[in-house]
């Protein structure tokens, strides 16, 4: 008797910090027999993730996962986290005379990461273009949405190259100058996989019934001059918090500051946190309310896939 079981969707996920603060997909599943017919399916977690929870609807293939605060309480500043769960789903078949099931497994890879870019990235201020290492709390840089807004915070994490031959999640993606349009950007732009990087067209507005749309910069590595690097050449990352989420303009592209949702929290340091509570006293920034609103629809990815 042969049985054929293929899943198919959503096999990784992205905890940014946009609310509700998880990852979450949807699964299918494909499956033909040589002796029945396929009846339907039923889902399970088979086996659990290290740092986080997860669940997963056992009609749809719906899943999410949640990451755990008190693990990402000790994280160092700028730490990127994989993680992992298993799902296995259980086809039914029949024909006249019996009933039988066949079976397949799928690992989910999770990625948990703050978005930040590169030293040497030009960021519009209000004195031009200045590179984002030279940038203080206080000076103002150009938003799409809310014209000049003055840096609230900033704060780098150097990473070696032993560190990135370990984690190659940590490893930067570079958009080549013109990628993304004529002058789009207009010198290669490195951020790091999860930066989200606006995107709009007719194609967009088609698909998505909204002019612009943020996808994160690894899902754009489809595109022509788009690449994750694969040198091993220590790199400098830096995150730039505004009053609430925006649309910087680095190196002519539109790309965004860095989102304080619940996760993007649980990976700053109690250093980090204390500095950010003197900095929003009307926030309770220890009990994780995260930062409001995104500032654009944000693309999962297989509905970036659809842009490729």
């Amino acid at each position: 008797m042969t049985s054929v079981v293929t899943i198919s969707g959503d096999i990784t996920g992205d905890v940014t910090g946009l609310p509700p603060n998880v990852a979450t997909g949807d699964l299918d599943v494909t499956a033909t027999s040589d002796f029945g017919t396929f009846e339907g399916a039923s889902w399970e977690i088979s086996d659990p993730p290290d740092f986080g929870t997860a669940s997963i609807d056992p009609a749809t293939g719906e899943w999410s996962y949640t990451v755990d605060p008190a693990f990402f309480d000790d994280l160092d500043n700028g730490e990127i986290v994989p993680d992992s769960f298993e799902v296995t789903v259980t086809a039914d078949f029949a024909n006249a005379l019996f009933t039988f099931t066949g079976t397949q497994t799928q690992i989910i890879d999770i990625t948990i990461e703050g978005v930040c870019f590169t030293a040497g990235t030009l960021i519009e201020t209000a004195d031009g273009p200045r590179a984002i290492e030279h940038l203080r709390v206080n000076d103002e840089v150009r938003t799409a949405d809310h014209g000049m807004q003055p840096i609230r915070w900033i704060e780098s994490s150097r990473l070696s190259p032993d560190r990135l031959r370990a984690n190659p999640a940590m490893r930067p993606v570079r958009l080549a100058a013109g990628s993304l349009g004529p002058g789009m950007p207009a010198r290669d732009l490195r951020v790091s996989q999860q930066h989200r990087i606006l995107i709009k067209g007719p194609k967009v507005e088609m698909l998505f019934g909204t002019a612009e749309v943020l996808i994160a910069a690894k899902h754009l590595c489809s595109w022509p001059g788009i690449e994750i690097e694969t040198n091993d050449a220590p790199v400098e990352y830096l995150h730039i918090l505004l009053d609430r989420h925006e649309l910087l303009t680095a190196e002519g592209a539109l790309a965004e500051s860095l989102f304080l949702g619940e996760e993007t929290l649980h990976t700053l340091s109690s250093d980090a946190l204390q500095e950010l509570t003197e900095i929003f006293p009307d926030r309770a920034i220890d009990q994780r309310p995260g930062f409001g609103r995104a500032a654009r629809l944000i693309l999962r990815e297989h509905e970036a896939r659809a842009l490729a």
